[in-house]
């Protein structure tokens, strides 16, 4: 991500568009190769030392912002080695044996004489010791190499291009995505990812067209800045439609503005490999979930709700001997409008397929608590629901259509 001030975009009749740069510019390919090559050839030096190269070559460039950007980004990939445990300690103990040696000898005792008696109360070359003493600070730290696979100069120009679009999301109180005609495939990894970034959205069909509509937190400004990387995270994956549009409502404390971008712009996805990826909370459950009246499936199609719309599920349990589906639904925090909105929808047309886990922070009164703990439907949770309240809840389920 690019920090506020790294960030390019104009604003005109309250439609914001970010500054895109041409990446087939030469001069960019040019500095991106430079870039890459040196963060080759720097691995083993400090952080400080590589930043310092960087942030010259940066200053020196035609287009010094976007060559900062391109730094920032490049440098959230890269790896420092970490600091070891104890390190704290290890510089406290040589700095007491340094003050000890230096209270032995009288006060006219040169540096070179100091040093020696140092070197050999410590047991180790003082060169190695200096190098060592302050290791554990980020500036101190040794790049190590890249946080996955090393980037290419296109790939890194598209990720500035996406950087500068998801810039902005930091600020969105609500996101519509129009996708036109697209391949079924593509929409289930599109929700897929949806659901992975922790999203609820309403979901509609339009012909052959589908609309997502994503509201902000609310009232809840608090959770607006972690919403916003949710936000930012799932723009990643909208290029891999291959025609769409797509607006969000900006905020922030000097004025609001509409965000659009569509197919059209230069922007590129850089995860066509990591759609099938599945959060480590949902493979945990995938894993303990050994059921033998239930199967858990970990792609559920959208669900029909209310009069006209659909949701996306995150899970789908389906029953083994009347292939019967229950589907869960989870509501984080940040969820409270679209919760109540699907509250309301089953009190308007029940649907006892559909199971909502709901985060306790949307529970923070008693009253609303009680009311979402009697619920039949409901799952509360702390952070991801267990796997013993899911088999409770299916259980409850499978007793009811049996009584049935």
């Amino acid at each position: 991500m690019l920090t506020r001030e790294l960030l390019a975009s104009r604003v005109r009749e309250g439609i914001l568009r970010p500054s895109f740069v041409k990446t087939h510019d030469p001069s960019l390919q040019a500095l991106a190769k430079e870039l890459l090559a040196d963060a080759e050839s720097f691995r083993g030096q400090s952080r400080d030392d590589v930043e310092e190269a960087f942030s010259l070559k940066a200053g020196a460039f035609s287009r010094p912002k976007v060559a900062r950007g391109l730094v920032k980004l490049l440098l959230d990939r890269l790896i420092f080695d970490e600091a070891g445990e104890g390190a704290t300690e290890a510089r406290w103990r040589t700095l007491l044996v340094g003050t000890k040696v230096l209270r032995t000898l009288p006060p006219d005792t040169t540096l070179e004489a100091y040093e020696a008696r140092l070197t050999e109360a410590l047991g180790a070359p003082l060169a190695d010791t200096r190098e060592a003493l302050y290791s554990d600070l980020p500036g101190n730290r040794k790049l190590l190499g890249w946080d996955g696979e090393a980037l290419t100069p296109q790939g890194l120009l598209d990720r500035y291009n996406l950087a500068l679009a998801q810039g902005p999301l930091l600020n969105a109180r609500r996101l519509t995505l129009r996708a036109r005609s697209p391949e079924l495939l593509r929409v289930r990894k599109l929700l897929r990812w949806l659901k992975f970034c922790r999203l609820v959205a309403e979901v509609r069909r339009d012909g052959e067209d589908w609309a997502l509509e994503v509201e902000g937190p609310g009232a809840m400004l608090s959770l607006q800045k972690k919403y916003g990387l949710q936000l930012a995270s799932f723009l990643s994956v909208v290029p891999i439609l291959e025609r769409w549009e797509l607006s969000a409502v900006l905020e922030d404390a000097r004025k609001r503005s509409t965000l659009q971008l569509s197919h059209e712009d230069p922007l590129v996805s850089p995860l066509p490999a990591a759609l099938g990826h599945v959060p480590p909370e949902v493979a945990a459950l995938a894993e303990d979930f050994e059921d033998e009246a239930w199967a858990l499936d970990l792609t559920p199609l959208p669900r029909h709700t209310g009069a006209a719309g659909l949701c996306v599920p995150d899970l789908t349990f389906r029953h083994r001997k009347s292939g019967q589906e229950v589907a869960l639904e989870l509501f984080h925090p940040w969820h409270a409008a679209p919760l109540s909105r699907r509250l309301a929808e089953l009190r308007a047309r029940p649907d006892a397929g559909l199971l909502l886990g709901v985060d306790r922070a949307l529970a923070k009164e008693s009253a609303e608590r009680q009311v979402l703990e009697d619920h039949p439907q409901v799952v509360l949770f702390n952070g991801f629901p267990s796997v013993r309240k899911l088999r409770e809840r299916l259980a409850r389920w499978d007793g009811a259509a049996k009584a049935g």
